[in-house]
Formats: structure tokens, C-alpha cells, sequence
């Protein structure tokens, strides 16, 4: 967390962008699921005599495929890899792909700041060298921070309040809610204002309100990370103390009144259109006209409420609370966002605490990585078209499409034969299927960043600008049809992704590169590896939330309840099937925050084995040169995309946050219900891999 910087709230994502959870230090997916290990010898087996895009040395032989085949696929990498001091986790293909990335954004970076080829590429140039320039970050660093920290010394009644709110919310610092753009759930064609909870320094509200002893001292080691940090911005070591308990206070009251992640995932709690008449009596004590005057929105009333009961409770806190406190959740708001981009003194503590202690990284990140980082999160499709240039061409976009068709035609065949559906859904879902776009690489249009005003003069003041022209941008979108050709991911991302809003899945550049997809690489291992991120991006069209969306991403029931019932009975297998799985110190799964992403690796892996085999002429055999059948080397191929290791810090953590399971288990946990895979390693009856009441959704 100490490398990412806050571009304030205006954007509300209120459909569940469902990506694969891969890692990637430039969007911080999930990673890893083992403790570090120390490097040392390990005896392997034999490398195959073919390179066919798997990596033999990675295999414990010493582990029976068909008990454990996660163990078997990544054992011996696991023994010998150590997670980087800088990271909380290590993955064999997502990481490998990032610190390429990395080196490769890094050059066009030093290049356009010290040779730029035009206006925009200065722009990029210089928003790099600020940030690199240590020595006057430093110095700016009180500067910098009194002018953000100013205006708040003005609040001494609510409508001054809300003004300072608005502020920090179209820049830096995301205090109280969240406010900005979505879709319409009922009307996908148009966007309207989204109201949300929020104003939480904890990754989750479970940090606030769970009673166990670690959850008890992680508030203990917060408190004390606040008073710290508002120590180092100015206030008194024991005033801070004192001010670190009110703004735990102020959170815990919000924690507890926000909805939980596994309620969230179903999209109808979310919607309530009830506009700014209906926002206003719920949450009367909050002056919204001047709110929405400072964010630029003053006529606005078409608004979603996403958690009506967050903002009741949220107004009766507003007069509860004195001013003289607000003030204090104010400056905690801005020095907590702005940390990142300050002196070493805020980035160390910054670091202390949410990288430190939460994830267990023992080292921060080098400057440049942050730097690069950064300027991807906020210049980032300017950044991406160098980028695209020198990794992506057109035989990658040729190759992914051609499986996506295969993978796309896999899933019409299954709604064909689907038992359980019945006909009327079924047309409806292969109508949903035929309607979905794909986007592969990048962006048929680029955004224009030349409205962001930088300069080499103050890193903190080209952050601002830049998240201030994003937010504008977003709420500017609001009353508008919507744009259907935007992504949420840039380019360089190792992640994909699926929006239920608009029925699309998103490839970006950054993941379609080896060890995930390979010209070189036996069809069986692409299709193992990248075919089952198609797959599972697919999938979650129609896994328990996605389902909910029509073709145009509206929220709609088109479902028949005969269908709709059965559907949920496979998804509860699934549910109980991952309830079981114990993760670190007695911690289990759970199933139903995970079920979506569960769902679609189960379904991803179906869909590309079933592309690959349609894929091979009938009269195909394997050869065997690599010491694997084809069969096999598919399901390597898929397994060792997830080689990981993750420090307990960071375990825990996803355990409450992630909707994704542990890699281990997207691994084991898919494959010990697909028949497919036990008979490619021949297990027989009774191995650990079979699961005696196999989960079958898609």
C-alpha cells in the first residue's frame, strides 16, 4: 500500500468488476499462498527433453499428482523461491511478467524525461522526474503538506465541512463516503451519481469490529500508526495520541454501520435509486447542495444510494461528533493519502504499517518502482501506447481472439446440452453470450491526458492535478450515455478482467505475454494457461452475480425460478466445497465471498479444455517428447500459472478481503471435480484429488 496513491473517490465501482486476482504490483492483485521459504539446493527430476512451455523443474515428484497437484506442479519451486524482501508475495508467472513490465515502462519513462518525443511524452517525462527527485520532494514535503492540510483549519460547522470533504474527495484524501459514477443498474445505457460507503483507513470493516486477539492488536498497532503519522505532520506526540483515538472512534461508528463484503456481492442489495430527494432525507444532517456544488455537479439528482443505511447512521454521527474532532478525521484523511508522496519520514511509517505489518513486506519498494507505479495509476494510457508499441503486436491480438472464439463457442456448446436449464433461459443466455465484447491489448481510442498540468516543480501537486482531472472526468460522465469503449485496466496490467455493466471481457497487454502465452509453447500449456483466464473471465457472466445482468448489463431477472434454483444448488456445492478448505492458523475460505471467483475457475478450466480439445484434429496423438501427454501437459500448464508464496501477513489479510481463494486451492479445488484431469494422471478411486461429490455448475 505504500507505493499506491489515492486519486480521490469520484469513481464508484458499484457492479463487481470481476478480474482474475492475479498478481501484479501495479494493480496489487492477489499473489501467493505459502510462508517464505529460504533458498536452498533442491533435488529435481530430470528437465523434459522438450521445451514445450512448462517448467519441469518446478515439479515435486516426491508428491503424487493425484494427492495434492498443486504440490506436485510447483513443489520444488516453491522450496527454492524467496519472496523479494520488497514483496508480500512471489508468483512464478504473474510476478516474472511484472518486473519485465516494470523494466520496460521504466525505459520509455527515463527516456521521455530526458528526451521526450512530443508534449505528451514531456508530460509523462516530467511527472516521472518529480517523483524521482528525492532531494526536493524532501524539501517540499512541509510545503506541500501545509497548503493540503490548510483549508481544513476553516471547518467550524457541517456546510464547511462538506466543502472540505468535496475537496479532498476530487484530490487527495477519501473521507466519511464515497462519491461519484456508475452505470445505472436497470438502464445500462446511462450513467448516473453513485453514493457509497467509506472513510475506513483499514483494509475491511471486519479490522474494526472481529474480537480475536489479532484482529485486536492490528487496531492497537493502527491507533498507534495515526498518532505517529500526525506527529510527524505537526501535532504534539501526546495531543496526537489523543487525536488517534478520536479518528478510531470516528472509523469504528462507520465500520460499523457499512455492509459486509459478502452482502455486497449481490448486486440487488446495491440499488436504490432513490436521487438526491430520497439521499437528502436519508442523510438530512449532511449539506449535500454544497457538496455537490464543490464536486462540480450542482444540478445533479439522479442518484444511486448504495447502502441507504450506511448514510442514516453516517447523519446521526455528523451531529454526534464535535467539529474540533472532524477537523481531526479531516487532517488524518489527508495525511494518511498523502504519506506516499512525502518525505522519507511519512513513507517509512507509511510502510511500517500497511506493508510492514499488514502484508509482512520487509522492504519498500525501490523509488523508481514506485515512480513507475504511479504514473501508470495516473497517466496511464498515455504511458501504455510506448508500451504497446514495444511488447504487443498484432499476431498476440490475432492468437488471443482465436481463442476466445474457441472458448466462447466451448460455452455454447455446454448452454446447449445444460440439464438443469431450462429453454427459455437458456436462449436467453446464449443471446448473453453472443452479446459480449471483447477487448484485446488496448484501447481502440486513447485517453488525452493534455488537460493534467505538470511540472517538475512539486510531485505532490502534479498527484493532485492528476486526480483531479480523473474525477472531474468521471463526474463528468454523469447524465451522459455511456462510453462502451473505456477500460478499467490499463495496458501494462497482468490482470484481465469481466464487467457485468458491459457484458465485456477485458484482455490487456501486460498479461498476454510467456509464461502465460507463448508463440513456442505446445497448444496444450496456452490453452492450460491463458485459456483458462479466458475461461474464467467467461465464466463470470454468468457465475452467481453476472448471471444477474441481461446482454446490455442491465440488472434484470432472466432467470426462470425452476433455473434459477438449480443454479443454486451447484453454487452451494461450491460454497461448501471451499468452507472446508483451512488455509493458515485454523483460517478457512469462505465460500460464499469467494463463490463468484470460485465458480469461474471451475467453469474456466471446463471451458478451455473443452476448446482444446475441439482445437485438435481428431486424429491427434500425443507425443510424448516432453514426457507428458497433452492431457497432462494442459493441466501443468494451467497449475503453474498459480506457483506462489505468500507471508502469513499477507494470508491473512486476503482471507478477509479477497474474493478470490488462495492459489493452492484455484488450483486443487477445480481440478478434484473435473474427471478430465483424474483421468489424465490416471488417480483411481479414494485419491486426495477426487472429490466424492464433484461441484458442477457450467
Amino acid at each position: 500500500m505504500s507505493a499506491r496513491i489515492n486519486p480521490g473517490v469520484a469513481r464508484v465501482v458499484a457492479r463487481g468488476v470481476a478480474a482474475i486476482g492475479i498478481s501484479s504490483s501495479l494493480l496489487l492483485g492477489l499473489t501467493a499462498c505459502h510462508p517464505p521459504q529460504k533458498a536452498q539446493p533442491v533435488a529435481v527430476s530430470q528437465p523434459a527433453p522438450v521445451d514445450v512451455g512448462i517448467d519441469p523443474t518446478a515439479l515435486d515428484k516426491a508428491v503424487a499428482p493425484c494427492d495434492d497437484f498443486y504440490e506436485y506442479a510447483c513443489g520444488s519451486w516453491q522450496k527454492r523461491t524467496e519472496i523479494p524482501a520488497d514483496r508480500a508475495s512471489w508468483t512464478r508467472s504473474f510476478s516474472t511478467i511484472d518486473q519485465k513490465n516494470y523494466d520496460t515502462l521504466k525505459s520509455i519513462l527515463e527516456t521521455a524525461a530526458t528526451k521526450p518525443a512530443d508534449a505528451m511524452d514531456k508530460q509523462l517525462g516530467d511527472f516521472y522526474a518529480a517523483c524521482m527527485d528525492e532531494a526536493k520532494v524532501e524539501a517540499n514535503a512541509k510545503i506541500d503538506l501545509d497548503e493540503l492540510l490548510k483549508p481544513i483549519e476553516s471547518v467550524n460547522n457541517l456546510p464547511s465541512l462538506a466543502k472540505e470533504i468535496a475537496h479532498e474527495h476530487l484530490g487527495l484524501g477519501a473521507p466519511l463516503f464515497g462519491f461519484g459514477e456508475q452505470q445505472d443498474f436497470k438502464d445500462a445505457s446511462i450513467v448516473v451519481g453513485a453514493a457509497d460507503q467509506g472513510g475506513l483507513g483499514l483494509p475491511d470493516r471486519d479490522y474494526y469490529l472481529k474480537t480475536d486477539d489479532k484482529s485486536k492488536t492490528i487496531r492497537t498497532q493502527y491507533e498507534a500508526h495515526i498518532a505517529k503519522m500526525l506527529e510527524l505532520s505537526g501535532i504534539p506526540a501526546d495531543k496526537a495520541k489523543l487525536q488517534a483515538q478520536t479518528v478510531m472512534k470516528i472509523e469504528t461508528e462507520l465500520a460499523k454501520n457499512s455492509m459486509d463484503r459478502t452482502e455486497r456481492r449481490d448486486p440487488k442489495k446495491l440499488d436504490h435509486r432513490i436521487e438526491l430527494k430520497g439521499l437528502v432525507k436519508t442523510a438530512p444532517k449532511f449539506p449535500w447542495a454544497i457538496y455537490l456544488k464543490e464536486m462540480g455537479v450542482p444540478t445533479l439528482t439522479q442518484i444511486n444510494v448504495l447502502v441507504p443505511s450506511f448514510f442514516a447512521a453516517m447523519s446521526k454521527q455528523l451531529t454526534k461528533t464535535l467539529i474540533p474532532e472532524w477537523r481531526i478525521y479531516l487532517r488524518w484523511q489527508v495525511v494518511h493519502a498523502a504519506a506516499p508522496l512525502l518525505s522519507k519520514a511519512f513513507v517509512d511509517e507509511n510502510f511500517n504499517f500497511y506493508d510492514k505489518t499488514l502484508t509482512g513486506n520487509e522492504k519498500i519498494l525501490p523509488r523508481w518502482k514506485r515512480c513507475v507505479e504511479n504514473t501508470d495509476h495516473l497517466l496511464g494510457e498515455e504511458l501504455a501506447r510506448a508500451f504497446v508499441a514495444k511488447t504487443f503486436g498484432p499476431d498476440g491480438k490475432a492468437s488471443t481472439l482465436k481463442m476466445v472464439d474457441q472458448i466462447e463457442k466451448a460455452m455454447a456448446a455446454n448452454l446447449a446440452k445444460l440439464p438443469w436449464m431450462d429453454d427459455a433461459t437458456r436462449k436467453a443466455a446464449v443471446a448473453k453470450l453472443a452479446a459480449i465484447t471483447n477487448k484485446i491489448g488496448y484501447p481502440d481510442t486513447w485517453r488525452d491526458y493534455s488537460p493534467v498540468k505538470i511540472t517538475r516543480d512539486s510531485y505532490v501537486a502534479n498527484v493532485q492535478a492528476g486526480a483531479q482531472f480523473e474525477n472531474h472526468r468521471q463526474l463528468a460522465k454523469i447524465g451522459k450515455p455511456v462510453n462502451r469503449g473505456e477500460w478499467d485496466m490499463t495496458p501494462p496490467t497482468v490482470n484481465a478482467y469481466y464487467n457485468p455493466a458491459l457484458n465485456e471481457m477485458v484482455f490487456p497487454a501486460g498479461i498476454l505475454q510467456a509464461p502465460f502465452f507463448s508463440k513456442t509453447a505446445a497448444d496444450a500449456v496456452n490453452y492450460g494457461a491463458i485459456g483458462m483466464v479466458i475461461g474464467h473471465e467467461l465464466t463470470h457472466g454468468f457465475d452467481d452475480e453476472g448471471r444477474k445482468y441481461d446482454g446490455k448489463g442491465n440488472l434484470v431477472e432472466w432467470w426462470s425460478p425452476a433455473t434459477n434454483t438449480e443454479f443454486e444448488k451447484r453454487a452451494q456445492c461450491v460454497i461448501d466445497q471451499f468452507n472446508g478448505y483451512e488455509v493458515i492458523d485454523g483460517q478457512k475460505i469462505n465460500g460464499k465471498l469467494t463463490t463468484g471467483e470460485n465458480i469461474a475457475d471451475l467453469g474456466g478450466i471446463n471451458l478451455a479444455y473443452r476448446a482444446f480439445v475441439s482445437s485438435r484434429k481428431p486424429d491427434a496423438k500425443s507425443d510424448m517428447k516432453s514426457g507428458f501427454s497433452d492431457d497432462q501437459l494442459f493441466f501443468l500448464g494451467f497449475a503453474q500459472g498459480w506457483c506462489s508464496n505468500r507471508r502469513p501477513e499477507l494470508e491473512r489479510q486476503r482471507l478477509v478481503t479477497d474474493p478470490h481463494s488462495t492459489p493452492k486451492y484455484r488450483v486443487n479445488g477445480p481440478l478434484s471435480n473435473f474427471p478430465e484431469f483424474a483421468a489424465a494422471f490416471q488417480c483411481k478411486p479414494g485419491a486426495k484429488m477426487l472429490s466424492k461429490a464433484p461441484c458442477v455448475v457450467w
